[in-house]
């Protein structure tokens, strides 16, 4: 198609479906550690050069990285409800950047949505690592640094090993990191930083430069749009780590630990400060018919933000956003304008919300017996607070 055919495609797909458009479910393949089956798939090992679909990613306009390349692999595409037709939301924002971001959003985020979200089902923890800060990022890479958050879904299974190693404990330092960086033999980094249990309906921020391992909680993780990570652990689950994936073009491991923010890391009340409990808004108006928490605060979360949305069985409610956001079904059915979604069920469970549509008054309508859990993200900027809980 030509740019006017999708143009005009787009456009009627957003007439159609009041400004709400479906999205078509993204699984990625790793081969560093298992998938549980969390995900919704029958199948979901893809063989052994490309491991397990144990990721899936939410409102994607980042392709994934793998050692056996995939075609549009972690990209979202529309699903348009009458025609057969094949547009990443990438493409989409590039098309219609005002409708779908917003004229000033578009502007000052250079037409893109500014977050990646994604599904965690792992069954092994992911190797300590880091993403480089922004500064780090930029003289390095050329990337974006990369902040992340976490949220633990209810499910029955949290896996072997639902704790995650965050940051480090108060009296490391670089000197007890670079030997264990340099002999490259084992896991025992991890005896350098403090085990946290990942509690079903919390989660943690993670600031870029701050090192971390993933446990097997099913996670919902919200992150910025970037692909800068260095592997600190030189075996996990029984594998071999590849040195490259430390040092990752830099000279030595001396630079590999200085991507480490050391002051967040150290700090004795990390977890007081960046371990996450859901917030309810009293003010959403929901009067009864159902509740609203923040679960990714703006006030902690900074970069990103995110709502959970509880609709009860038979009740509709009203929302209005300050601009467009991705929205993932977690449990029940109904409808979100007039789009129908079906929690548990890829390919009727994931939205975005365009700008035009979040802005204005809209209904999200529980046709079913169960509680309607929905999940809303938004990208950078939307809901800005004075209130940061950060202190030096």
């Amino acid at each position: 198609m030509c740019f006017k055919d999708e143009e005009r495609l787009l456009r009627e797909e957003l007439s159609a479906t009041g400004g709400v458009l479906r999205l078509a479910p993204s699984f990625v393949a790793r081969t560093l550690y298992p998938g549980m089956g969390r995900l919704g798939l029958k199948d979901y090992y893809a063989g052994p050069s490309r491991g397990w679909l144990c990721e899936r990613w939410l409102g994607s306009s980042v392709e994934a990285v793998n050692p056996v390349k995939v075609e549009n692999e972690g990209l979202s595409f529309i699903s348009f409800t009458q025609k057969r037709a094949k547009l990443p939301l990438r493409d989409a924002f590039k098309i219609l950047p005002g409708e779908l971001l917003g004229d000033k959003y578009a502007a000052e985020h250079s037409g893109r949505f500014g977050v990646l979200t994604k599904v965690l089902d792992i069954g092994t923890p992911i190797p300590w690592h880091v993403h480089a800060r922004e500064e780090d990022a930029k003289k390095y890479w050329n990337m974006n640094g990369k902040d992340e958050a976490y949220y633990f879904l209810e499910t029955v299974e949290r896996g072997p090993f639902p704790y995650s190693h965050i940051a480090v404990h108060p009296h490391v330092g670089e000197d007890d990191l670079i030997p264990l960086l340099k002999r490259w033999n084992d896991d025992r980094v991890l005896d350098l930083s403090p085990a946290y249990r990942l509690n079903i309906g919390e989660g943690f921020y993670v600031f870029a430069g701050v090192p971390h391992a993933p446990g097997t909680a099913l996670t919902l993780e919200i992150q910025e749009e970037s692909d800068v990570y260095n592997i600190l652990q030189a075996v996990c689950g029984g594998r071999r780590m590849s040195r490259d994936d430390m040092l990752r073009g830099l000279p030595d491991e001396e630079a590999v630990a200085k991507l480490i923010d050391w002051r967040r890391s150290r700090d004795p009340f990390f977890y007081k400060k960046y371990h996450v409990v859901p917030k309810e808004i009293e003010e959403s108006g929901f009067e009864g018919k159902g509740v609203e928490r923040w679960v990714f605060p703006p006030d902690r979360t900074r970069k990103f933000c995110g709502k959970e949305t509880r609709v009860f069985p038979g009740e509709t409610v009203e929302t209005v956003e300050k601009n467009a956001y991705l929205i993932f079904v977690w449990k029940g059915e109904g409808r979100i304008g007039n789009v129908m979604v079906q929690g548990q069920n890829p390919g009727l469970d994931e939205l975005f919300v365009s700008a035009d549509a979040a802005t204005q008054p809209h209904k999200i309508v529980n046709t079913g017996k169960e509680d309607l859990v929905v999940y809303k993200i938004f990208g950078p900027d939307v809901y800005k607070t004075s209130i940061v809980h950060d202190d030096p």
